[in-house]
């Protein structure tokens, strides 16, 4: 007999990547499928581990005292031991209970997750449409092999994966209804945008959605959307949202939380010009594209008009990530930009007062002492400290075929279960030991350190985020007049403000034959 949807009990599970982390994120992805379950009259449970901190002992207790007949969640694959465990605790104590997992830790790897767990359905991609289409054909007793974008197990116990959906449009979908978040909490523990106009505890930030997905696909990358064109909101619809937000929750800053929020200058200048006209006053961060402006061949007045347009309504900071500074390294990653281009973003950005900040990889196999040593010097150039990770080879990357096809991955499984953070060498593929790469790292780190007066600890120089740290502000000549590399003796310190982000403090370059 089949059941209404208001008899349904469903459980929505947050769980917590970092706990005990000093920054806590609203999970988009998840409150995303949320809304839309609600939208089409599904009531539900949410457990927040994540702002709640529950330890796994609690999260067991409850599985274990409550029955629900669904419970839905997703990660990222780094979380992939935590979900596994989380999976089978639930079919321990409820075993009738269909648990459907999303996101890159079940989506980037549905054959291995359903080999190696309990979970009966993994959602492939875009969350929204799909979970909710299983949801409902095990409701109607309808077969799972008609529903796109999931992986399953059929009666025969043999796994099944369905042909991949086809993207939603993005401005079809309803805003996120954060009512069954403890939005304040999150509020309160938001990552900290520097910011010397305005007290940190004056400082309300929320996320917002404006694009899916990435107009590329480096070899070390992989996001939920990887099958799916990557696609911009309407800027009318982002401001609606932003409007939203500001007279409910009293925000004042937001981040648009996406893998790529601009690929091109034409795509934010249409969103600069429609938050000019709409008179809001906000500011923001975004991921931009690292050539966003030699990418568009913009002249250099041009390219400063844009970001100048960018710093009035309100952007005070972009993330975009150089990854390397060798050529052949970044031809490997399938970044399909120029080193140089990098430093006329800085440029351009620092011309507008605007911070930028940046992230490199080292480990891919041609890493040398000496192509590391290229990396630091390009930050050096742009007088950068960067946010530094290792080569972790993700599922459904190139360097994740890589490494199985080299020997370097040989059991997926128990791979899977030992990664951990980008800022571990978890899998080293170079002809350096651990220990070489990470004492060359630091090294470089080291030196980076005390030319930009940082302020970072031996212990920090890799795992930095969430120190106090100084305002770099390092005085750049034009890109045009760009020479091979900065002389660290012909570099004077002329201003310490201290501030929340070690990507800002004042540098002035001397050289006696300017």
């Amino acid at each position: 007999m089949q059941r209404s949807k208001k008899d349904l009990k469903l459980l929505f599970v947050n769980v917590s990547l970092r706990p005990g982390g000093y920054t806590k994120f609203l999970p988009v992805g998840l409150a995303s499928v949320m809304t839309y379950f609600e939208e089409k009259g599904y009531q539900f449970t949410l457990l927040d581990i994540d702002i709640n901190e529950y330890d796994d002992a609690y999260v067991e207790n409850y599985i274990k005292n409550n029955n629900f007949d669904f419970v839905l969640c997703g990660s990222i694959v780094t979380h992939y031991k935590w979900v596994k465990w989380f999976v089978n605790a639930i079919k321990k104590h409820s075993p009738k209970t269909c648990v459907i997992v999303g996101n890159s830790v079940a989506g980037s790897i549905p054959e291995v997750f359903l080999q190696n767990t309990k979970a009966d359905v993994v959602v492939i991609g875009e969350g929204e449409v799909s979970a909710y289409e299983a949801v409902e054909a095990i409701r109607l007793s309808k077969d799972l092999k008609n529903v796109e974008g999931i992986a399953f197990r059929n009666a025969q116990e043999k796994i099944i994966i369905n042909h991949v959906r086809e993207a939603e449009k993005i401005d079809d979908l309803p805003l996120i209804n954060w009512e069954h978040f403890d939005v304040e909490k999150y509020i309160a523990k938001a990552e900290t945008m520097p910011d010397k106009d305005i007290a940190p505890e004056d400082m309300r930030s929320m996320p917002v959605i404006t694009a899916r997905g990435c107009a590329f696909k480096c070899t070390f990358c992989h996001y939920v959307f990887w099958n799916d064109p990557y696609r911009n909101r309407a800027p009318k619809s982002i401001l609606a949202e932003i409007k939203h937000h500001m007279e409910k929750y009293n925000v004042n800053y937001i981040h648009f939380w996406d893998d790529l929020s601009f690929a091109s200058a034409t795509q934010v200048e249409k969103l600069c010009d429609a938050i000019l006209e709409s008179g809001l006053k906000f500011k923001w961060m975004a991921t931009i594209r690292v050539d966003l402006f030699s990418r568009a061949r913009l002249s250099d007045e041009d390219a400063l008009r844009v970001a100048k347009k960018m710093k009035k309504t309100g952007c005070y900071s972009c993330g975009f990530a150089l990854e390397s500074g060798n050529k052949e390294i970044m031809k490997m990653m399938n970044k399909k930009i120029e080193v140089d281009a990098f430093y006329k973003t800085v440029y351009i950005l620092k011309e507008a007062k605007i911070i930028s900040q940046t992230s490199v990889v080292f480990g891919y196999p041609i890493e040398t002492k000496e192509t590391i040593k290229e990396t630091f010097d390009q930050c050096l150039k742009a007088g950068l400290y960067p946010s530094i990770g290792f080569l972790l080879p993700l599922p459904a990357t190139v360097m994740y075929d890589y490494a199985k096809a080299n020997g370097f991955i040989t059991d997926e499984d128990q791979y899977l279960e030992s990664i951990t953070e980008r800022q571990d060498v978890c899998l080293n593929m170079t002809k350096m030991s651990d220990e070489e790469i990470m004492n060359e790292i630091k090294k470089g780190g080291k030196k980076l350190n005390e030319i930009l007066d940082v302020g970072l600890t031996e212990d920090t120089l890799v795992k930095s985020k969430g120190y106090k740290s100084q305002k770099i502000n390092k005085k750049l000549v034009p890109p045009q007049k760009i020479r091979p590399r900065l002389d660290p003796k012909k570099i004077k310190r002329i201003k310490n403000d201290v501030s929340f982000n070690y990507s800002q403090s004042e540098f002035q370059y001397e050289d006696p034959n300017l």
